[in-house]
């Protein structure tokens, strides 16, 4: 429970900092764009109702691990691999399946429906991470403690690897811009801010791509990568509902257009 209350504390200092550098940039580059107290509240009600509903993301993920443990299985007990090993394979095998669940999903119609709450944001900040229908958690929560119970994680290596990820999914929405050669560079490896940021344009052509969630290798090797181009509009367009009134986002899975 104490490491728990460690993480969380960690990752709420990361969330504050990372707001503290989009205000100042945003005073300083004197952007146009200027959210409503409505849309925040949405994402933090959509934070609320996530964290409400969540309780059995990590037990889902801890009861993998204790099963792979006890019973000796995952390629990290076969192999017998020391824990960094473990966890940059975790890492690596996670970010393949996050990968081609986000891919899933952008193709499903009806999964879509649910996901696009995400990219109704108009603005895309750090409150934006928070923003995210409870429903996805029907599709992600399977797919992510299957990884656990291939790779044979350890519960600590799973915390460690859940917190990596949270951590990243705040930092890729934050409004940051990084300097171009800075950006180019980080994007061979890891997804940034600029890459992130056209996965939320409007055009569907643009916004099906950059699937990743940490490594920019799975879009690459798969063909959906695109490289940061500037900034560029955001949200969805045509919406079935207003993008700043969470309970109209909260049904908004019901329409189908």
């Amino acid at each position: 429970m104490h490491a728990n209350v460690v993480v969380g504390l960690g990752l709420i200092g990361w969330f504050a900092v990372l707001a503290g550098v989009e205000l100042y940039c945003a005073r300083r580059g004197r952007r146009a764009e200027r959210g409503s107290d409505e849309r925040l509240l949405t994402n933090f009600g959509f934070a609320i109702l996530v964290l409400a509903t969540a309780v059995a993301f990590p037990v889902a993920r801890l009861a993998a691990s204790a099963t792979a443990q006890s019973w000796s299985i995952g390629i990290g007990r076969r192999l017998e691999l020391p824990w960094f090993e473990v966890l940059a394979l975790l890492l690596l095998v996670d970010s393949l399946a996050v990968y081609w669940v986000h891919r899933l999903i952008h193709r499903t119609p009806l999964f879509w429906r649910v996901h696009r709450v995400h990219h109704a944001d108009r603005i895309v900040d750090v409150s934006t991470s928070l923003r995210n229908h409870p429903l996805e958690l029907l599709l992600s929560i399977p797919s992510s403690a299957a990884v656990v119970l291939m790779v044979g994680a350890s519960a600590p290596i799973v915390v460690a690897a859940q917190t990596i990820g949270l951590a990243m999914t705040i930092w890729q929405h934050a409004d940051i811009e990084l300097p171009p050669r800075l950006e180019r560079a980080l994007a061979c490896v890891i997804v940034t801010p600029g890459v992130h940021r056209l996965h939320h344009n409007p055009e569907r052509r643009v916004h099906d791509s950059n699937y990743g969630e940490l490594l920019t290798l799975w879009d690459r090797l798969f063909g959906t990568f695109n490289g940061p181009q500037g900034r560029a509009r955001v949200g969805l367009d045509d919406q079935v509902a207003d993008p700043d009134r969470l309970l109209q986002q909260i049904w908004s899975p019901v329409y189908a257009a």
